[in-house]
């Protein structure tokens, strides 16, 4: 997933475009403001939507996997975003088991030390992409990491 506000915004899109044919890979550019580019015929919405759990069966297809096939065996993430959009990928991905690659928020939401890392990301704040500090935020989260992780193992 490649997101942008505008088609024109989207870097590096035509060597990506040619590492896809090269390597057989899955690419799909989409832009948050598609109403202000009516020539685009991508797909269209930020970047984080497309990990909402009512969406993750049409990615699963997109990708050629099987249902509940998108999970950290067979997936890896790596986003590099605004604060929002690493947030917003994160927290829907921890209902399957997708762990982030950053100790304070691991140990907040009680990832065992042996659980692979999952879900990798550029941060330039100092504060997690997740308010660990705050319990109303953490524990909801924790709860669903722990229910993630569960399914992983049962």
């Amino acid at each position: 997933m490649h997101g942008a506000s505008y088609p024109a915004d989207l870097g590096y899109r035509d060597e990506l475009l040619q590492l896809v044919e090269r390597h057989h890979l899955k690419y799909w550019g989409t832009v948050s403001r598609p109403r202000e580019a009516p020539d685009w015929k991508g797909d269209t919405g930020r970047v984080e939507a497309f990990f909402d759990p009512s969406r993750l069966d049409d990615l699963e297809r997109r990708l050629g996997l099987p249902p509940g096939g998108f999970a950290p065996r067979n997936v890896a993430i790596f986003i590099c975003g605004l604060t929002g959009t690493i947030t917003g990928t994160i927290i829907p991905l921890l209902d399957r088991g997708f762990v982030p690659d950053f100790k304070r928020i691991r140990e907040a939401l009680g990832v065992p030390a042996d659980v692979k890392d999952s879900v990798f990301y550029e941060q330039y704040d100092t504060e997690p992409v997740i308010n660990i500090k705050d319990p109303s935020v953490v524990e909801p989260l924790r709860a669903r990491m722990q229910a993630g992780l569960a399914r992983l193992s049962g």
